[in-house]
């Protein structure tokens, strides 16, 4: 049985991706610069961050002694515990958790985007963590003694200080100041992260204890940061009586039109064109004939914030490509998709508020839409910008990946429009902002002008 034409040209195809991909990150690694020598966001001296150093040797075979004692007592629950927070690099369960509580309910909180600021206080803290790794270039436990047997693979990279308690300290010290009502669980959760790499006998205590005080250190400079972006701003402005412009109880994320970008030189620097009349684009709303697959469509993006999926889908790629052993980049992928996505945030609400751009059901008050639509103007579209933003930079990580990326950025400002919730110009528009913020963050990036001053 003969394989079909067009399935051999896809396969083949599919193949291609697959090996440009492959020769792109083989070059990466060959050719990218030692982590410690990358550029912080925040931390702008080593010296800033206080380590007393690996302890002596005799400290050390208490440590070992310690560990020796907490294998042998290992229990279901807490080889669980080992296995759970080992899967992927340190920042993987952290952005897991991170979207799933960064949500549309609390919408003043989402839109701080508080996935940026966790991110760049991980990045800082494992490219700071690199540095003194191979500074002080002490050996795992189980390369010092014969007597630990660790039960999970280990890392090729130096043991102090341990890149999971960095990681972890650093992303939950964040995340209680973002949501404080929570604190006290997500920093138990970075405890256990921390402990388990004791009992995996991966790691001594003192790697683990100064792990956690170089990423406790580094988010407190991190929130300082983010107690600037201008959130705490009231809007006493007054809302435009025109019939033709967006109108609603009050302009909700009015504010953060006047956030400060963490890239962005400022929130309109690319601030779109104001729109045309909507009369074209409300009649193709109207001549469209929603079919299951179109409702299905609408109804699957709505119901994310689009921080779920992307990061999903970046975590994706970090397996598939086998980078989730590399530390350092994985953090760099995940801090520069989440400071995109801030920037985009910013730009989306300023671009919404120039020009007040009215939704369909206001434009023809006979149409109604497939959901509610959300209390804030449509142009351009929230749900486009943001999935061309994060399309353009995964990208630029995943080239070989590229279509596909940008096929489902389509796919989320189609929805839209399927929805009754945005007209086609919203959309286009919205894929278009979104491209160029991405290509200036990676441009930027690539220069190491993205440092917060």
């Amino acid at each position: 049985m003969h394989t079909p034409y067009y399935l051999l040209v896809i396969m083949q195809k599919q193949l291609l991706c697959w090996l440009f991909s492959f020769l792109f990150f083989y070059a990466s690694s060959q050719s990218s610069p030692d982590p410690s020598h990358w550029k912080t966001w925040v931390l702008h001296d080593i010296s800033q961050v206080k380590l007393s150093g690996p302890p002596d040797k005799m400290q050390t075979q208490k440590e070992l002694a310690e560990m020796k004692s907490k294998l042998e007592k290992l229990d279901k629950e807490m080889l669980y515990q080992i296995q759970y927070w080992d899967a992927g690099p340190p920042a993987y369960r952290w952005n897991e958790l991170a979207y799933k509580l960064t949500t549309f309910e609390n919408f003043n909180t989402f839109i701080r985007m508080p996935m940026a600021w966790m991110n760049i206080a991980i990045y800082d803290a494992t490219v700071t963590a690199w540095k003194i790794k191979y500074e002080h270039q002490r050996k795992r436990p189980h390369e010092f003694s014969s007597s630990i047997k660790p039960v999970i693979g280990s890392p090729a990279t130096p043991s102090y200080p341990c890149e999971h308690s960095v990681t972890a300290a650093a992303a939950a010290n964040v995340l209680a100041y973002f949501f404080p009502e929570l604190a006290d669980s997500i920093l138990k959760l970075a405890k256990e992260a921390a402990q388990s790499r004791i009992y995996a006998g991966m790691q001594y205590p003192s790697d683990v204890a100064d792990g956690w005080k170089l990423g406790e250190q580094v988010a407190t400079l991190v929130i300082e940061q983010a107690k600037k972006d201008g959130s705490g701003r009231q809007w006493k402005g007054i809302m435009p009586n025109d019939p033709k412009l967006w109108h609603g109880p009050y302009p909700v994320g009015i504010t953060a039109a006047s956030f400060k970008p963490i890239v962005l030189k400022s929130p309109n620097q690319f601030r779109p064109p104001a729109p045309p009349d909507f009369g074209k684009d409300m009649q193709a709303l109207k001549d469209f004939k929603r079919n299951f697959q179109t409702d299905e469509l609408a109804l699957r993006w709505h119901a994310l914030s689009g921080l779920d999926y992307w990061t999903d889908l970046a975590s994706k790629k970090m397996f598939e490509y086998h980078l989730d052993k590399n530390t350092p980049e994985c953090a760099r992928i995940y801090t520069l998709l989440h400071v995109s996505l801030h920037d985009a945030a910013i730009a989306i609400m300023d671009a919404k508020y120039a020009y007040w751009g009215i939704r369909p059901f206001q434009y023809d008050t006979t149409f109604t839409p497939l959901f509610e639509t959300p209390p804030f103007p449509g142009y351009p579209s929230g749900h486009a910008a943001a999935s061309a933003t994060a399309a353009g930079i995964l990208a630029s990580f995943f080239p070989g990946d590229a279509e596909f990326f940008v096929s489902k950025a389509r796919e989320c400002a189609d929805s839209r429009f399927y929805g009754g919730i945005h007209f086609q110009t919203d959309n286009q528009t919205g894929l278009e902002l979104g491209t160029k913020l991405a290509k200036y963050i990676m441009d930027t990036n690539a220069t190491n002008d993205h440092v917060i001053k």
